[in-house]
């Protein structure tokens, strides 16, 4: 839509040169240039592997306003798309960072405009010197240190076109890169920040960093994290070859995701992830204290693209229980198989475990029938854990019971974590409405 603004201006703002007696040009934000300087402004900003996207080189120099003119859309039209493109990972990138937020804003067009334009300030997009396509590489806050920036397109290469230990790790790379843990390049630790568009950093390194950024050299044996094949240690320092994926926690857990679930009932406990706070559980703690019973937290690993949030333990055993009234959901409790799982996971840089028990008791509140897991070291992506019930005579109702802690009595929430809380009846699709009650 053309401005009904008209610029009187008598020289260009770019040259400082006057309009008289020279080609110019009016954009569709009313302002008026020389035509050579504004095509001259546009080929200088075209976006390159060597330094992150900035699209400040498109706009109108006096209102910010992207360059829109007939003239000049054999010079935009590539970056226009690279633009739709990189809002889309803006978007991706909020969702995965900010997802009750974002769910919040779904109906709300301002809240989401709000979002969207906090993710272009804050969020740093690189140019694959692979596929020349663009991918998320950090924040601006870190982007914006001159003495990390990369100037080698190879080192610019995003999830798709990353090294080959990344492809033999992970299944889909391009779309599991929210869920890959990477080795900091510095050290062996597991990284939390990514930085320059792919330089990875535990919190350690990265604080130091870029005053003091050396290599803290691998314990080789004692190392207890994965090491590349064919390597006996970790390589720590500022080549890029020190990068390692240790692992995808998506292709980790699809091994449970993608087991083959028998058929039965829906679940019958209320508030399976946490997606309620702690309503319908009945928390425990033998010290009383509320900052150590089981918390929810924002999943930082997903177990699926709907779950958001789950559980997590702390640094003494807490636990949490749930009785289900099997009697008002199934017509002849006695005679039916129950299944009680859930999913669990640990951290990466605290090591935890995590217990599970099923106890079914009769209608005068006594236990027929208890059973349990084994205390479990909890795995570093998500994984399923589930107890079978055959038939109890007496049977009235079942109360699931998980517990969970750290091994390092870190204070806080660094526990093992759980979600996909469930109970619910085995039996054939059609034999459904013979057991459940009121079917």
């Amino acid at each position: 839509m053309t401005s009904s603004f008209t610029d009187k201006s008598t020289e260009c703002a770019i040259c400082f040169e006057a309009f008289e007696g020279t080609e110019t040009i009016t954009l569709t934000c009313g302002h008026r240039w020389h035509t050579a300087c504004v095509k001259q402004q546009l080929q200088t900003a075209e976006p390159n592997t060597s330094q992150r996207l900035l699209f400040s080189g498109y706009r109108c120099a006096k209102c910010k306003a992207f360059c829109d003119h007939p003239e000049l859309r054999h010079l935009t039209r590539k970056t226009d798309k690279l633009r739709e493109r990189v809002d889309a990972l803006v978007e991706e990138q909020l969702q995965a960072d900010l997802p009750a937020a974002w769910e919040g804003a779904r109906h709300d067009r301002d809240a989401k405009l709000r979002l969207l334009d906090e993710g272009r300030r804050n969020y740093a997009f690189y140019l694959c010197g692979g596929c020349d396509e663009p991918y998320f590489g950090g924040t601006v806050e870190c982007a914006d240190e001159q003495q990390g920036e990369l100037i080698a397109s190879e080192d610019r290469l995003c999830q798709a076109c990353s090294p080959r230990n990344t492809q033999e790790i992970c299944q889909n790379p391009l779309e599991h890169g929210p869920y890959h843990v990477w080795k900091c390049r510095y050290c062996c630790n597991p990284a939390t920040f990514l930085c320059y568009g792919n330089v990875h950093f535990c919190k350690s390194c990265h604080d130091r960093n870029p005053k003091n950024n050396q290599a803290i050299p691998c314990s080789g044996a004692c190392c207890t994290f994965p090491q590349k094949e064919g390597q006996t240690t970790h390589l720590n320092g500022p080549q890029r070859e020190c990068e390692q994926l240790y692992y995808c926690a998506w292709c980790e857990s699809s091994s449970s995701r993608d087991t083959f679930e028998s058929s039965g009932s829906r679940n019958f406990i209320v508030n399976p992830s946490g997606e309620e706070g702690t309503s319908g559980w009945r928390l425990v703690s033998r010290h009383r204290s509320h900052s150590q019973m089981w918390q929810v937290e924002n999943s930082g690993v997903r177990v699926d693209p709907h779950t958001h949030t789950n559980f997590v333990s702390s640094f003494y055993w807490a636990s949490m229980m749930q009785t289900v009234p099997l009697h008002e959901y199934v017509r002849d409790p006695s005679s039916v198989r129950i299944e009680v799982s859930s999913k669990f996971m640990g951290r990466t840089d605290c090591p935890s475990i995590f217990r599970m028990e099923a106890i079914v008791t009769n209608s005068n509140g006594r236990i027929v029938h208890r059973v349990g897991t084994s205390e479990l070291t909890a795995p570093p992506f998500w994984e399923k854990v589930a107890l079978t019930i055959d038939p109890v005579t007496d049977a009235h109702e079942v109360s699931m019971i998980v517990y969970g802690k750290d091994t390092r009595f870190w204070a806080g929430n660094y526990g093992s974590k759980v979600c996909h809380c469930s109970i619910r009846v085995l039996c054939d699709e059609d034999e459904l409405g013979n057991i459940l009650a009121g079917e």
